[in-house]
Parts: structure tokens; C-alpha cells; sequence
């Protein structure tokens, strides 16, 4: 027992003296990358020098974004730096400004008006919850949901009584909007729609609905887990009153970030139910009795406590890595690639059934699609097995494949996927 014991401890040295090493060698950049490409460059070569900022293996073709987006290396290095300096030193905290100040950016929104969270779904739920809601109040969500915007409400009709009403999407924006004005009667309160579903990838005209939305009296919540990263984002054009975003699948920022938008209009109908350190104007248990003296008036309203400032600071890297690719740059490539996907599956063979719109209004940088009598788990499953990663998408009984091209993909390696589908439909 005891020469087990010695032999633990002299790893343990061995890999702690390793480690050290390593840090006292490479500190300032952890993760060797590239010079980014010259915006001189142009056409494919551009595409492929960016490629370089990644980590993500050269023998993986990924494309299934939708679900995760790999970080850069400059993303990777802010962060790892920061929490080493944060365990070097012993300080506590930071960042936050920069990462709510990026994210305004990105958004267009007002400083006060982000809240910092660490997924989609935490801003739905403190969406849901927070609202005046009472039993019998209606709540239209889509029968495209993700699980991240559908328990929330699911859970609340359950706790309080309110009632969902799930509608279909249209084929093309005008038919989706149409549908959402059928469902509207006296007791909707609350239109809470994603803004690109995870299902099929299908651009929903939010602007219009949100409009619809402010014109009935109706609240407005987006579920914006796709969007950021892949789409220019203008929240004051949407008009919503919330916006649930997320800083880890298209921005490619650190895993466990994301963003809640409320409207500084909205902020005092949006009731705070967790309470912590900063979401208040002070409290005082001296008192008799103690007292909560009030809420503060920005974003921290609907978040409290220790949070991993490393990350902020990696969220504010993610969209500065973006910003010096250029948005408009960003969504024209990965609409480019999504849209030779669709088009190249269409011609491919008359037994692929395309979900996705081709309307260009209501297409993203996602494609998902059907094979007359084949079940496509088992296409994601010859896929893994060339390594190339997808996403079958079960949620709702939909049963489709979905792609995601991002700025990391090329056209090369979308032929080869479908090279696969090829295979697949002739076996």
C-alpha cells in the first residue's frame, strides 16, 4: 500500500514540475496559431489560411456548428491566460464590462440592456418565469422548439397553469406569419418563438412578428441560440422585448457563455426571482425587518454571484475575432456554403425530401433534410464512421439530418459529405 502511495506522489511531482515547465516556457501563448489571413487575400485561399486559427482536427470534417462551435486559438488563449493569471495571483472577478460592451456590438442593444448568462436556455428561463403570467394566460411556441425554450414554458403551464399552444412553421416567412396570426386570440399573452429553429434551420421573420406582436399587446421573447455569429444581428430592429443568445455555437466563444437582451423599456415588467450579490440597489439586515431596498436599473438585475470572469473576457475575444473577419463577410460565406449543399442535394436524387426553406429570406447556414424510405440515423452513422460529424435531429419526431456550415468548412469537404449521401441512397 505504501509503495502505491510513493508511486502516486512521484507522478504527482513529476507531472506538477512538467506542468510548470510548460507554463514558464510558453505562457504568453499557450496555443501556438497562424498570423490571421490579410484581407487582401481572396476566394478560397482566404478560407483556408482561416482554417489555420482553429485547433479542430484535420481529419474531422465537422459540420453540426448547430449544436457547438469550436473556438479559435485566440479565443482559447484569452482564456486560459486569464485564469491563470486569476489562480497566480489570487484575484477575484473582472471583465465583465468588456464582455457586455462586445456583446452590445454585436447586438446593437445598449450596455444596460445585456445580461451575461451561460447558456440559452438560463435566459429563457429567467424570461419565463418573469413574466406576469397568470393561469389561462396562452403562450405560442412552434412544434420546431428545442428542448431550451420548450420545458421552460412546458414547466410553468405545469406550476402556474398557463397554456401553450404549439403551431406549425410555414414553407416560406409570409406563411409562418400567417400562421402565428391565425393562432392569436383575446388570451395570448406572450409569442415566444426561435429566431432559427434547431431543427431545420429555417430563418423565422422575427422582425414581423415581434411587430405583430407590440401591435396586439402581446410580449415578445426570441430564443437566439443560432443567430449570433452567423447572422447580422440588430435587436432594436427586431423589436423584441427578450433575446436569449448564445456565445458558444456560431460566435465561437467559450462553452458555458451566453447573453439574456431585455429591453430597458421592458426591465420593470421582466420580475428579478434570484437574488445575489449585484442584482440589487442594497439590502440591509439590521433593520426591522430587513429589507431589500431595490433592483438595480441594467442587466445585472437577472444575474448574481461568482461568475468565471475568464470567460467573459473570452466572449469579448470571439466577437473581436469576428469583427476583424468582418459580419457581413461572415454570413455571406456560410449562406454560400449552405446554399450549394441545398442546391447540390436537390440535384443529387428526387428521393432527398428538403425541410429546410429555399426561399432566401428564411435560409441560414443550415440544411436539414429527409431520404424517401431510409432512415438517416443510420446515414449519421456511415458518416461517423468517415468522420464526418452531423446532427440527427429527433426532437418533435422530425427525424432528419441536419448540416451546419460554418467559416472553418469548404466546399471540398461538402462534397465529400455528399459523396456519402450518394453512397448511402444507392446501398
Amino acid at each position: 500500500m505504501l509503495q502505491v502511495i510513493m508511486s502516486n506522489r512521484r507522478d504527482f511531482i513529476r507531472n506538477s514540475v512538467l506542468f510548470a515547465g510548460a507554463i514558464s516556457i510558453g505562457s504568453s501563448d499557450a496555443f501556438a496559431q497562424p498570423p490571421m489571413p490579410d484581407h487582401t487575400t481572396e476566394g478560397e485561399a482566404y478560407w483556408s489560411l482561416l482554417r489555420t486559427q482553429f485547433p479542430l482536427s484535420n481529419n474531422k470534417i465537422f459540420l453540426n456548428n448547430g449544436t457547438m462551435g469550436p473556438s479559435p486559438f485566440t479565443v482559447l488563449n484569452e482564456v486560459y491566460q486569464d485564469m491563470l493569471e486569476v489562480d497566480t495571483n489570487g484575484r477575484y472577478g473582472g471583465h465583465e464590462d468588456i464582455a457586455i460592451k462586445a456583446l452590445a456590438r454585436l447586438l446593437n442593444s445598449k450596455d444596460t440592456e445585456i445580461t451575461l448568462t451561460r447558456n440559452v436556455t438560463e435566459g429563457i428561463n429567467i424570461s419565463c418565469f418573469g413574466l406576469p403570467l397568470k393561469a389561462g394566460d396562452e403562450v405560442i411556441l412552434s412544434t420546431h422548439e428545442h428542448v431550451g425554450n420548450a420545458t421552460p414554458w412546458l414547466n410553468r403551464a405545469k406550476v402556474h397553469g398557463i397554456v401553450i399552444k404549439a403551431i406549425p412553421l410555414g414553407k416560406t416567412a409570409e406563411e409562418t406569419l400567417n400562421i402565428v396570426k391565425s393562432a392569436i386570440t383575446k388570451k395570448t399573452k406572450v409569442i415566444a418563438l426561435p429566431h432559427i429553429p434547431c431543427t431545420i434551420g429555417q430563418i423565422l421573420p422575427v422582425k414581423a412578428i415581434c411587430a405583430l406582436a407590440r401591435e396586439r399587446g402581446i410580449f415578445s421573447f426570441v430564443d437566439g441560440a443560432h443567430p449570433p455569429g452567423m447572422l447580422q444581428l440588430d435587436v432594436k430592429d427586431i423589436g423584441c422585448d427578450m433575446y436569449a443568445g448564445c456565445c458558444h455555437k456560431w460566435l465561437m466563444g467559450p462553452k458555458g457563455t451566453g447573453f439574456l437582451y431585455v429591453s430597458e423599456n421592458f426591465r420593470n415588467t421582466l420580475q428579478a426571482y434570484y437574488g445575489g450579490g449585484g442584482f440589487d440597489t442594497g439590502w440591509d439586515m439590521l433593520s426591522n425587518p430587513p429589507v431589500l431596498k431595490g433592483y438595480i436599473d441594467n442587466g445585472h438585475r437577472y444575474y448574481y454571484g461568482t461568475q468565471n470572469a475568464s470567460l467573459f473576457k473570452g466572449i469579448a475575444k470571439a466577437v473581436e475575432f469576428q469583427e476583424n473577419i468582418g459580419r457581413v463577410r461572415i454570413e455571406e460565406r456560410v449562406k454560400s456554403l449552405a446554399t450549394y449543399l441545398q442546391d447540390q442535394l436537390l440535384h443529387l436524387s428526387q428521393d432527398i425530401e428538403m425541410l429546410t426553406p429555399t426561399e432566401a429570406i428564411s435560409r441560414g447556414a443550415q440544411v436539414s433534410f429527409k431520404i424517401k424510405n431510409k432512415d438517416v440515423a443510420k446515414l449519421q452513422t456511415q458518416c461517423n464512421e468517415q468522420k464526418i460529424t452531423t446532427r440527427f435531429v429527433a426532437e418533435n419526431n422530425i427525424n432528419c439530418l441536419r448540416i451546419s456550415t460554418h467559416i472553418y468548412n469548404n466546399y471540398k469537404e461538402i462534397d465529400t459529405f455528399l459523396t456519402e449521401v450518394d453512397k448511402f441512397i444507392k446501398a
